[in-house]
């Protein structure tokens, strides 16, 4: 097939427009195909499907139908052999306009089609280095580390034990069974005064100590992983979003609003876990659908990036998920997820066990 004067060009933000035109000659032999697709669906009485003179057919659908089957065929096959030619990565389903269709004429077309994001990475490993010498660096002592645990903070943890442990016991009083409380009463005002002591028995309470001192510790050592995580994600994000903002990324808008439904349909899942009706939450917001979805194109484009970005360092680094590994992960998987499909959970298992592997990559770096 020769398709004459075309062009292929960026459009719109991770788009190429293709256009040309497919001459006469090349165009004409689609006539019998288009018939041949039209006659298996049209139905005439006294006919049966297929089997409709053309001359009937052409009668009965009209030139310009037969025209417009002739180039939707056309430009299926141009349009495959057009990317395969040219290597064009192309995704979802393009956009197609008909710009001259005419008996007689050649078929002029102009095609829009998202291709895969261009990402042109800036220096990951040295940003990586920086980021994670900036955010290790602590200043004075041990004791004034963002992530050494105060005195304050361990009694505040175990004053909400306290609070919590009295206001189930104190309800456990109000409502024994059979049993009527009159709160103006003075044993009831004492027995609400009451306050459980901090000590060893106290700790036994909880059924996994033996002394205070055990539960501090543990209570510690509950504080300090929290503060490590927090300042593992706060430092790997921090890398993600400096090798972003030294980078190139252009991506067609459908990624975007795929991103968008993903984050729709990931609140609507919380909202729905808290035990809410998402269109009640909708109208406490005093949106719509489509209003949420709209706010979120920063986000969304953020998301898109970031795992871009996550991707191309694993392909220039050649990171991928060992079968061990990846196996082990499918095999808990298929545990909580018993509906979802294996290569389904096979892919997400990948994809988490990759970021993880990049992101130990550019912490190890030196």
């Amino acid at each position: 097939m020769t398709i004459t004067d075309l062009k292929i060009n960026p459009a719109e933000e991770g788009e190429l427009e293709i256009t040309g035109e497919l001459a006469v000659t090349e165009f004409a032999p689609y006539r019998e195909k288009a018939l041949k697709t039209l006659g298996q669906d049209a139905k005439l009485d006294g006919f049966r499907p297929g089997h409709i003179p053309e001359n009937v057919l052409v009668e009965k659908l009209g030139e310009e139908k037969i025209l417009w089957e002739m180039a939707q065929q056309a430009i299926s096959e141009m349009y495959l052999q057009i990317i395969t030619d040219n290597k064009i990565m192309a995704l979802g389903r393009p956009e197609i306009t008909i710009t001259k269709l005419a008996p007689g004429n050649p078929l002029g077309f102009k095609i829009n089609t998202a291709i895969m994001p261009e990402v042109k990475i800036g220096d990951y490993k040295a940003i990586a280095k920086n980021t994670v010498t900036t955010q290790g660096e602590t200043s004075g002592s041990l004791e004034d580390s963002p992530l050494a645990v105060k005195e304050e903070e361990i009694t505040n943890v175990l004053e909400e034990l306290r609070k919590s442990r009295s206001s189930a016991e104190h309800s456990h009083h109000e409502h024994k069974e059979g049993e009527k409380c009159d709160l103006a009463s003075p044993e009831h005002s004492a027995e609400a005064g009451h306050e459980i002591e901090l000590n060893d028995d106290f700790a036994k309470s909880l059924g996994q100590f033996e002394t205070l001192d055990e539960l501090k510790a543990k209570i510690k050592e509950n504080l300090a992983l929290e503060k490590a995580n927090k300042a593992k994600d706060k430092r790997r994000v921090g890398i993600i979003e400096g090798v972003i903002a030294k980078s190139e990324i252009k991506m067609a808008k459908v990624f975007i609003e795929n991103e968008k439904d993903k984050m729709l349909a990931e609140m609507e899942g919380q909202i729905g876990y808290m035990g809410m009706d998402f269109e009640d939450y909708l109208t406490h917001l005093k949106k719509t659908r489509e209003e949420l979805r709209d706010s979120w194109e920063k986000q969304a484009r953020e998301r898109v990036a970031f795992g871009l970005i996550l991707n191309e360092i694993a392909h220039l680094e050649g990171i991928t998920a060992p079968e061990d590994e990846l196996k082990n992960e499918v095999d808990y998987l298929k545990n909580q997820y018993k509906d979802v499909p294996e290569d389904r959970l096979r892919s997400y298992a990948a994809g988490l066990i990759v970021n993880e592997k990049v992101f130990e990559f550019l912490e190890g770096l030196k």
